[in-house]
């Protein structure tokens, strides 16, 4: 049977200033009873700090419609306070036509975030258009059977009717590329709907909600707070960018908020199994030959600890992939018993350019590094571009890479390729 969910905000937030956590205790007007069935208040990561917050709850029904109290049937999710301003929500609420974009190099929490976002919204009788710089992936194009993901070559007339832009899974528009160009030179604001790590600026309006561990799971709450439904379809997507970016469900920060919201999604009549599939478990054969590949040319360092790999452009030679394919290996690297941070690099975009990506175990933060680099992300998985050679700028991460080991996690007792297959 098909539900949706629709959420009801009791209370207000303001805000002045630039980027914050904050830890809301929130306490519940309802019978004890109830409110016994809320779980305890999560650290909020708001875009703004806050000058006042008055305790809150949103409640979710999971069965359509406002209520005060959720039907017996369903259990509430959590009890405490969204992180979304009232001056961001009705901003939303009066636009005309909202554009809605992500990063550059989309991938599936970007793509299922704005994809959630836009079925909701005309539900919820709003329109809005998604334009990207770069087409839909093949890779994910199941995700989006109905091609409301546009791209900006075939569809950037679309952003001169948009009053508004959101970008999902980028903490400053300026990874959008072109669509934001394109509505900055109209004039037109674009917010930030992340929740990726990053400097405090002026210049940047929107939400940035750092213990979130996905952009997908940030949206749901947002969906709540403007009161907007989610059906099944709208589930869909929003599931998706949730388990692609968790790693199915792998990394959640700590949170149990993450998988109360999964469950809420499921709750909804969304199949997950297919979602699950496509994203873990549909990986082409020539992607298999390319993993090979990129096995036999890594290497390792400070005892087997570090695993790193420097992609040439040629390693792809003879083989059908997407231009993603590299990139998505590096999750073998750190998985493999002993490595606690992996560092790929691999050519980028541009002529000369290179992407660094680092993925590392919970007892490494690596994100530092990147941001040293002029990239960004989070503490455990982070990249960044540069101009270079690739070989000299590993040696010069590895330097960073074993400090940062070695600082957090100590130096290894035993060394040498005989006892860690560290390669000569």
């Amino acid at each position: 049977m098909s539900r949706s969910i629709v959420g009801d905000s009791v209370g207000q937030l303001s805000f002045n200033g630039c980027q914050a956590n904050a830890a809301t205790q929130c306490r519940s007007q309802m019978d004890p009873a109830i409110a016994a069935l809320w779980s305890r208040p999560a650290t909020l990561g708001l875009s703004q700090p806050a000058a006042s917050v008055r305790r809150s709850a949103v409640v979710l029904a999971c069965c359509g419609g406002h209520s005060a109290l959720p039907p017996k049937e369903f259990t509430v999710q959590r009890l405490c306070s969204h992180p979304f301003a009232p001056w961001l929500l009705d901003r939303i609420r009066q636009a005309r036509t909202l554009a809605l974009m992500t990063h550059v190099g989309p991938d599936a929490d970007g793509l299922g975030s704005q994809l959630a976002f836009c079925r909701s919204a005309a539900l919820a009788g709003h329109r809005s258009v998604i334009v990207n710089d770069d087409p839909c992936p093949p890779r994910y194009a199941w995700i989006d059977p109905d091609r409301r993901i546009g791209d900006f070559d075939g569809n950037a007339a679309e952003l001169d009717s948009a009053d508004l832009g959101l970008i999902f899974d980028a903490h400053e528009p300026d990874r959008g590329g072109r669509p934001v160009r394109r509505m900055r030179d109209l004039g037109k604001p674009v917010w930030v709907i992340d929740h990726h790590p990053c400097e405090a600026r002026s210049d940047v309006t929107g939400c940035i909600a750092t213990d979130f561990s996905s952009t997908g799971e940030l949206v749901y709450e947002l969906l709540l707070a403007l009161g907007w439904p989610i059906d099944a379809g709208v589930a869909a997507p929003m599931y998706a960018a949730m388990s692609f970016d968790t790693g199915s469900f792998r990394f959640l920060r700590n949170q149990p908020r993450t998988l109360r919201t999964a469950a809420a999604l499921l709750q909804t009549g969304m199949d997950a199994n297919p979602i699950q599939e496509a994203l873990f478990a549909s990986r082409p054969r020539a992607e298999l030959e390319l993993l090979g590949r990129i096995i036999a040319a890594t290497r390792y360092a400070d005892g087997g600890r570090i695993a790193w790999v420097v992609a040439e452009p040629n390693i792809v030679n003879g083989l059908d992939v997407p231009a993603d394919a590299v990139g998505e290996t590096i999750s073998t690297l750190i998985g493999t018993d002993g490595v606690l941070v992996a560092l790929q690099i691999k050519p980028g975009r541009q002529a000369g350019e290179w992407k660094m990506s680092l993925r590392s175990k919970a007892s490494v933060k690596v994100g530092h590094i990147a941001r040293d680099l002029g990239g960004g992300g989070h503490d455990h998985a982070a990249g960044a571009s540069f101009f270079g050679n690739p070989h000299e700028v590993a040696r010069t991460l590895l330097g960073q890479i074993e400090a940062a080991v070695r600082g957090q996690v100590g130096a290894v007792a035993v060394l040498g390729p005989r006892a860690t297959g560290e390669a000569p």
